[in-house]
């Protein structure tokens, strides 16, 4: 029979307070004077001093242990933005009340602890047996897997004489999106114009674009501005709405430049971030103007993610981008050694660095935007 995996015990540490030195030195006092004139009634005193003073060392350690803790996390989580993690708490014990816990999370990216850390979470009571929930915020502000845990339990049982700690191993991993920039449409419209004409960097259609296609009753959720009062006004007790054609979908493609030679350049891997969050906030409008988008990059290996203007289809691309890791060996040649897209494609091509780039770079519909470009072009929102 196979034996089960044994967990790991948390880690514990028990000390004095300050405050708990100065009870106790005040306690000898009490001792000595008690010693030193033979008075009963502070040798009474000594002793309910010193019972104290024990009651509350070990009631520091009993409220603590047998705490039960899992955590909820949110569907998805963005660098940068703030967002909450829900906590359930279990009193496992079956006669001890838990009385003045501080609970506090821990946030590490690849073994680094993060210079923000959660909000501790407090329980001020919970009798034997009974499930509590908390909650805590915090922000990731880098991209990419991170760690929660473990969780340290902490308590100072009043009169707060003694803090007794308690690490329990428990972890949990969080997959964090890069951020989405906006665009300064001041200076974009002219640069993506190369591209496609009819590109406008908008997240909708405006009016007019779409053409008209039929009338049908109104249902509810449909746009009121879609409403066709004429007509209506022709009908008893009934309303109809305007129904367009879908816009014409058009093709892209996105290659993003990943080739980071030496891991401790900080310049280059800076200019990465950038390229990273232009790529999602360009595809994204792409996929707003009902483009199909192709992207392509190393995250070291090759990633080619064919992104339809759909509900969901960001995502996969978000989820993509905050795992993807530099490229030590491949640059933006060896992402282009295929054959180049048809005539018909709007080619964007962000670059971090001076590497050559594809022969096919100047054909029309295609735009090179470098690391300073992504600059003028990009801001993040406060």
């Amino acid at each position: 029979m196979s034996e089960e995996p044994t967990r790991p015990k948390p880690r514990t540490s028990f000390r004095v307070n300050p405050r708990g030195w100065i009870y106790l030195a005040l306690t000898l006092s009490v001792a000595f004077a008690a010693g030193f004139k033979g008075n009963n009634l502070l040798f009474a005193i000594f002793c309910l001093l010193v019972g104290l003073f024990l009651v509350t060392a070990v009631l520091t350690i009993l409220v603590a242990r047998g705490m039960e803790v899992s955590r909820v996390l949110p569907d998805s989580v963005t660098a940068g933005e703030l967002f909450s993690v829900g906590v359930r708490f279990r009193n496992a014990k079956r006669l001890w009340p838990a009385v003045c816990l501080r609970f506090e999370d821990r946030l590490s990216h690849d073994g680094r602890v993060a210079p923000l850390q959660p909000t501790p979470v407090w329980l001020p009571l919970a009798r034997p047996g009974a499930r509590i929930r908390g909650t805590y915020y915090l922000t990731a502000h880098d991209r990419g897997w991170a760690t929660l845990g473990p969780f340290t339990v902490t308590s100072e049982y009043p009169p707060g004489l003694f803090t007794y700690r308690q690490v329990l191993p428990l972890e949990d991993r969080i997959l964090v999106y890069p951020r989405l920039g906006a665009f300064n449409r001041r200076v974009i419209h002219t640069l993506f114009s190369r591209a496609d004409p009819a590109l406008r960097p908008t997240s909708a259609f405006e009016s007019g674009d779409e053409e008209f296609a039929s009338l049908r009753e109104y249902r509810p959720g449909d746009n009121p501005r879609r409403v066709h009062w004429k007509m209506s006004a022709r009908l008893q007790d009934k309303l109809l709405v305007r129904e367009y054609e879908t816009a014409k979908v058009r093709d892209a493609l996105v290659l993003l430049d990943t080739f980071v030679p030496a891991s401790g350049d900080p310049r280059r891997r800076l200019r990465l971030e950038r390229a990273v969050t232009f790529a999602a906030t360009l595809v994204e409008m792409l996929l707003g103007e009902s483009y199909t988008v192709t992207f392509k990059a190393f995250a070291p290996e090759p990633v080619s993610l064919d992104l339809e203007p759909r509900r969901g289809a960001l995502e996969d691309l978000l989820g993509t981008l905050a795992a993807l890791k530099p490229s030590r060996v491949h640059t933006l040649t060896d992402l282009s050694l295929e054959s180049p897209p048809g005539g018909d494609t709007a080619i964007f091509i962000l670059r971090i660095s001076n590497d050559p780039v594809p022969a096919w770079e100047n054909r029309p519909r295609t735009i090179t935007i470098d690391s300073s470009d992504m600059k003028k072009l990009m801001y993040l929102p406060s």
